[in-house]
């Protein structure tokens, strides 16, 4: 099973076992500066000049990975586990690709577990983790 890729699907309409459609993102050098003026952590710049903070990688995965799929009115990210394998360099084009790992209904509310992965175009793993969403399911919502 893959998508969603359509304009206006959210993730309330995912089922377990729904794949993502693959999505190359650039990590470039304009987006990483912000990001560091952005978090403003001096321990960032012990990584080197070339390198990109792991949570600015994770961050542009998600951005990239939910840029047509929508997230309900008051879903909440409840935690994720993440790990960064390698170092990544400034410039380099990357893959995420992510799964719905499971799907639960309870007492009027959704609890998703989404798998992700980023990796290079030589298939090296960059990143990878899991993500856990919960939303109220509105009317004529259903999973």
């Amino acid at each position: 099973m893959t998508g969603p890729r359509a304009t206006g699907e959210t993730f309330a309409s995912l089922v377990k076992g729904q794949e993502f459609a693959p999505v190359e993102f650039q990590l470039s050098a304009d987006w990483v500066d912000a990001y560091i003026a952005a978090v403003d952590d001096g321990a960032i710049r012990a990584l080197g000049s070339d390198r990109v903070p792991p949570m600015a990688l994770a961050a542009l995965a998600v951005k990239a990975l939910i840029q047509d799929t929508r997230l309900p009115p008051g879903a909440i990210h409840l935690g994720q586990e993440l790990s960064f394998p390698v170092p990544v360099e400034i410039g380099e084009t990357l893959t995420v690709r992510a799964r719905i790992a499971n799907r639960g209904e309870r007492q009027g509310w959704a609890l998703l577990g989404i798998e992700m992965t980023v990796e290079r175009a030589d298939a090296q793993p960059v990143m990878s983790g899991r993500a856990t969403l919960t939303f109220p399911l509105g009317e004529g919502v259903e999973g």
